[in-house]
């Protein structure tokens, strides 16, 4: 949770931007939910009507509908997504600036053990995931979270047997995916801190290449570096790992919505107890439903990457100098807009009061 407020104790500066990115995903789960209802309709009609010209002027009146509907998607998509880019974007650019200043306040002592390129690599690598936050996860989460109510009211409203049938693969993935979390975000952890310290050692090498190349040490150093690559490749590839064994689970337990589905959605369709329309809405508003699902898997793995990333940045922004002087930005995680604060420290010393 203190990852998370630290990220968005940035956005209240976008509220603008995302404010929109919201209405746009609202609209956006609107659309989708109709879809399928114009679907729907057609089936019904086809069975229940001859071909005449109330048939023709339905179907006319559906093509153009549905039209409508597909090019009001495309523009709602453009929205959320380059508002969404516009926010996260402003974000990651505010937190690297206050990383900087934080990092100029800081005593020269803190220094002394630190690496150049690991604090470079906190300041870009690590903030660069925030990004993945602001203007996907939590947009993915938003709209797919508000698209599952919808489709669960929609599928309750035509059979609710079947529909608490085909949820019943959804504690599995509830428990898989805190299973997940537990274990995903110290390998992404480790990756960035396997790629803090390539970069910090790149750094020193490319600085040192004349005193490297004056001991004649180039092949010591690029075995070095190449122990660097290869334990980066390592801490990459068991995140991978954990990420490529958590999507086919996700995907078999969809698959086993689906087989519930046709048996039992068969079995009602042939008794007529469900009507033929239904079913194939309900097999529609299902996709729906499972794609979420999918969905929010995907923006769970974004999640745990981005605060691994905020974990670091937090740990560097909790530094303190060890000598209290004039403070040059604004406190804790907000950034002014229009620049540093201009603020004095109360704690200066009495000897500058005085030269004042």
């Amino acid at each position: 949770m203190r990852t998370l407020r630290l990220v968005f104790g940035y956005a209240h500066n976008y509220m603008g931007p995302l404010i929109l990115t919201v209405v746009s995903m609202i609209a956006l789960v609107g659309v989708q939910l109709v879809v399928p209802w114009v679907i729907r309709t057609l089936i019904a009609a086809v069975k229940d009507q001859l071909w005449d010209q109330t048939a023709l002027a339905l179907v006319t009146r559906l093509a153009l509908l549905l039209l409508g509907l597909y090019v009001a998607r495309a523009g709602l998509q453009f929205t959320r997504s380059y508002m969404a880019h516009v926010a996260g974007w402003g974000v990651v650019s505010d937190v690297r600036r206050h990383i900087y200043e934080h990092l100029q306040r800081l005593s020269l002592r803190f220094y002394e053990d630190k690496q150049t390129g690991q604090l470079m690599s906190r300041m870009v690598n690590d903030s660069d995931l925030f990004e993945r936050l602001i203007s996907h996860a939590v947009p993915d989460v938003l709209v797919n979270v508000l698209t599952l109510v919808g489709v669960s009211a929609v599928l309750f409203s035509m059979n609710w047997q079947l529909t608490l049938l085909s949820m019943a693969p959804i504690p599995l993935i509830a428990v898989a995916m805190r299973a997940f979390a537990r274990y995903v975000r110290p390998a992404f952890r480790e990756r960035q801190r396997e790629l803090g310290q390539l970069n910090a050692t790149l750094n020193d090498n490319l600085s040192g290449i004349r005193e490297i190349k004056a001991f004649t040490q180039e092949e010591r150093e690029a075995l070095r570096i190449g122990k660097h690559i290869h334990r980066y490749r390592d801490s990459l590839l068991r995140a991978l790992r954990l990420m490529a064994t958590f999507e086919p689970f996700i995907d078999f337990a969809f698959s086993l919505g689906a087989v519930v589905v046709i048996y039992f959605g068969g079995r009602l369709a042939f008794q007529q107890t469900l009507p033929i329309e239904d079913l194939v809405a309900f097999f529609l508003y299902l996709n729906l439903f499972y794609h979420p699902v999918r969905v929010l898997s995907g923006a769970w793995e974004s999640i745990q990457e981005a605060l691994a990333g905020g974990d670091r940045v937090a740990e560097l922004l909790q530094e303190q100098p060890e000598v209290a002087a004039r403070s040059t930005s604004c406190c804790r995680t907000s950034f002014c807009s229009t620049g540093p604060c201009e603020r004095t420290s109360s704690s200066a010393s009495p000897m500058l009061q005085r030269q004042r």
